[in-house]
This record gives C-alpha cells, sequence and structure tokens, in this order.
C-alpha cells in the first residue's frame, strides 16, 4: 500500500469489515508527524496487534498433532460423549474450511 492511499478512514473501513492485515499496514502508513488522529493511529494499530497475537495464539491452539482427534476406548465413554466428540471436530473442520476461503479471497486480492 502506498502512503498516497493511506488514510485514516480507509483504514476504518478496512478494520470495521474483517481485513486486520491490511487495516494494520495502512494505520503504519498513515503519517502521524502532522496528523491531529495520531493518538487514534496509535490506539488502533496497538489494539489491532493485540488482536492479531491472540488470533495466532488460538489457532495455534487449535492445531493439533495426527491422530488426536481418534479416541481410544478407554476414551470413548457414552454414545452422548462420542457423538459430542464428532460435533466438536466437525465444528473445528468447517471453522478450518471458512479460515481456507478467506486466506483464498486475501490472496486473490494481491
Amino acid at each position: 500500500m502506498t502512503r498516497n492511499f493511506a488514510s485514516l478512514a480507509l483504514a476504518r473501513l478496512y478494520e470495521k469489515q474483517g481485513y486486520i492485515d491490511d487495516a494494520l499496514g495502512i494505520y503504519r502508513a498513515i503519517d502521524t508527524s502532522q496528523s491531529p488522529d495520531a493518538q487514534n493511529i496509535f490506539d488502533a494499530i496497538s489494539r489491532l496487534e493485540a488482536q492479531t497475537k491472540t488470533a495466532n495464539a488460538d489457532c495455534k491452539e487449535n492445531l493439533k498433532e495426527p491422530g488426536q482427534d481418534v479416541l481410544t476406548p478407554h476414551q470413548a465413554g457414552t454414545k452422548e460423549d462420542r457423538m459430542a466428540h464428532m460435533l466438536e471436530i466437525w465444528i473445528r473442520l468447517i471453522v478450518m474450511q471458512k479460515r481456507v476461503d478467506i486466506f483464498k479471497n486475501i490472496k486473490a486480492r494481491l
């Protein structure tokens, strides 16, 4: 992103739409030396960096070693436990598919 197009309104729009990395790049590109909104920009950068770190930590937590989704006979327990485990795996797969779709959309924009 060139500095010519970096504006506070554009950064806020990207942030509102969920394009956190793009918004963060624009906030960083804005010249804060003569901006009356400099403190708001610094606050937004801090907030988005913290949000990015939290999202990355959640991603790493969700990544497991292969085979950890398989229940052993001892862990299987009741039918409800097995169903809850299968539902958890299914939801995790849906979330991962959504993340892949978002990544593909971002990559297509580049």
